[in-house]
């Protein structure tokens, strides 16, 4: 089978990021250029800026005095290199081998995909729907080697096919300021008559060796598949971690809500694609001039629905207060974890629409993790020690002793028994706590008042009696 590559080349990750991120914002009727500072040129624009006459690796000077009200935002490769990876963690449902070979583009090795999708067409219309989710701009090219795909898809191609003659002759129109080679290297070409990529591959291999650089004859020879291009793939993480940078601060914390369920809608998409739960989120809120404030959200039952998490974020933020106004967020998820069917009792009665883990989610985001606890027993024979607080749904470090005849409700402290109680169990001795400066000797009643009312009543060594517990 002749290999195939499929290259996806997107110029404008970046304001893609920004428009899906804040699609109230007027991104399409204003000019806006993403600006690399360190050269003071413009790596991205959208289509407002290119018809005021602004293109890439102009100036910035030049580029304010075409438009008026052009809006510069400084490049961050970080969100490029977010947004690529999410590209890739998208389009690896649908095929196997990916490889980010460049900053803004991705190869797809198509030819041994083809046997499960029967033809190039039905291949590339699967990978097109994968890429309408994401809503960015791409341009495509298919090639017989990886450069081939590249060149084709940077010059805007956008074709997909296998034929080779149609390739090729894509290829010979090429200029050599769209390859890979060095402007030196075209320079050179160029002065003795080398304009095209039809007019260097006239050259023989071995004379451009000689003749020129070893650069232009292994650029070559890659481009033309004489020479195998080392390509390294793709391999996808179980882990979740996206970043977002505003368009404008935000100073207040009900207008936060809207990007962060955005980020949790893309979580969603990530979790069931992948049939996967998690149930710690990290939220990063990065603050202008401050320190950003880091939220950890839990799930005790483990969620992948974003209305779901949207509720907990919620109930956490009551208790934020921002220093200073948010312009970026970063969500990560890295605990995940395959999502197994709930399980249910046949005969169960009718359930209420919380479940256990789910109402102590709900209660450790509103009151902190600290403020949530289960009673547990422990091996005490203190009526008042033998019940501690443990965290939620903790299992008892030692087996317990249940003891007998003990009300569910006891009154702490103990009151002085002020009515006429009958006795109708008792005495129970219970003399001990000698260890820890808290002893106490006590005998223990179960006592019934006039009205019926059962109580669990003790009377100590100096002949006092008090009530200390109530039966249901």
């Amino acid at each position: 089978m002749q290999n195939i590559w499929l290259y996806l080349y997107f110029p404008n990750l970046q304001l893609d990021a920004l428009l899906q991120q804040n699609p109230e914002a007027n991104i399409h009727s204003q000019a806006y250029v993403i600006l690399d500072e360190q050269s003071n040129q413009i790596c991205q624009l959208n289509h407002a800026a290119y018809l005021a006459g602004i293109r890439l690796e102009m100036g910035l000077g030049t580029a304010a005095m075409l438009s008026g009200d052009l809006q510069v935002i400084a490049y961050q490769p970080e969100i490029t290199k977010s947004r690529l990876n999410d590209i890739a963690q998208s389009l690896y449902l649908v095929t196997s081998d990916i490889s980010f070979f460049d900053k803004n583009g991705l190869l797809l090795r198509v030819h041994n995909m083809l046997n499960l999708y029967g033809n190039l067409s039905a291949y590339w219309q699967v990978v097109q729907q994968q890429l309408s989710l994401q809503q960015v701009r791409f341009h495509y090219a298919t090639g017989h080697s990886p450069l081939a795909a590249r060149l084709l898809a940077i010059t805007a191609w956008d074709q997909v096919t296998d034929n080779e003659d149609t390739i090729k002759k894509a290829i010979h129109n090429t200029a050599l300021q769209h390859t890979d080679l060095t402007p030196k290297a075209v320079e050179k070409l160029q002065r003795v008559g080398v304009h095209t990529i039809q007019a260097l591959l006239k050259i023989p291999l071995a004379d451009i060796a000689k003749r020129f650089d070893m650069e232009v004859a292994t650029y070559i020879g890659r481009l033309t598949a004489q020479i195998t291009h080392p390509v390294s793939f793709f391999h996808p993480k179980k882990s979740f971690e996206r970043y977002i940078e505003l368009l404008y601060d935000i100073e207040n914390i009900q207008v936060l809500q809207a990007p962060l369920e955005q980020l949790l809608q893309s979580l969603q998409q990530f979790l069931k694609a992948r049939d996967l739960l998690t149930q710690t989120l990290v939220f990063t809120l990065r603050q202008r001039d401050e320190k950003s404030i880091e939220l950890t959200i839990h799930s005790q039952q483990g969620e992948y629905l974003a209305k779901s998490w949207a509720v907990l974020i919620s109930l956490k933020l009551e208790n934020i207060t921002l220093s200073a106004p948010v312009f970026a967020i970063r969500l990560i998820a890295e605990n995940t974890y395959i999502r197994t069917p709930d399980k249910s009792d046949l005969f169960a009665g009718k359930q209420g629409r919380l479940s256990r883990l789910q109402l102590i989610s709900l209660l450790q985001a509103k009151l902190g993790e600290e403020a949530v606890s289960t009673p547990a027993l422990s091996n005490d024979y203190r009526p008042e020690q033998a019940i501690q607080h443990a965290k939620p749904l903790a299992k008892p470090i030692q087996p317990l002793q249940l003891y007998p005849l003990r009300p569910s409700f006891l009154l702490t402290p103990a009151q002085r028994l002020q009515e006429k109680v009958s006795i109708a169990y008792g005495p129970e001795r219970i003399e001990t706590g000698w260890w820890d400066a808290k002893p106490i000797t006590r005998d223990y009643f179960i006592a019934r008042n006039q009205l019926g009312r059962w109580y669990w009543v003790f009377k100590t060594p100096e002949g006092d009696w008090y009530l200390h517990g109530v039966f249901s």
